[in-house]
């Protein structure tokens, strides 16, 4: 009785110990799956980039704005950030103009961090306020 009682259970062991076995494949492959899909994400953000159109308004009147715009882009240089080619100016008030200009940065990088450097660090003398008005995906 011992023998068939033992013959009967291995049927039903080894039909478990198959169906753990499968279940472990499939849990190997959907891993594997997820960890290629996030690293396709990964190459995908890291490509992404968002163009930012920008305002910088000076302290003066006579002051010099397109020698400006060349020193923001010259002296404000770092891997994934590219200035535009040209700006407009753009009247604001009693003859003072604005600079309106683009950039474009990679999804790691922080525009608010570069205008704050820009106002506080690079050119507090020569600029009165840079707003960020808008950010787009590219």
């Amino acid at each position: 009785e011992e023998e068939e009682e033992e013959e009967a259970a291995t049927p039903a062991n080894d039909r478990k110990a198959k169906a753990a076995a499968l279940k472990a494949k499939r849990d190997a492959e959907t891993e594997e799956k997820k960890k290629i899909a996030m690293e396709r994400l990964a190459k995908k953000e890291a490509k992404q980039r968002s163009l930012c159109n920008l305002e910088v308004k000076p302290w003066e009147e006579e002051q010099d704005l397109m020698e400006l715009f060349a020193k923001i882009k010259s002296t404000v240089v770092r891997p994934g950030l590219a200035w535009g080619e040209n700006c407009s100016l753009k009247p604001v008030a009693y003859g003072i103009k604005k600079i309106c200009m683009t950039a474009v940065i990679n999804m790691d990088i922080s525009m608010d961090e570069i205008i704050e450097e820009i106002l506080e660090d690079v050119f507090p003398d020569e600029i009165q306020s840079m707003e960020m008005l808008n950010m787009s995906l590219l």
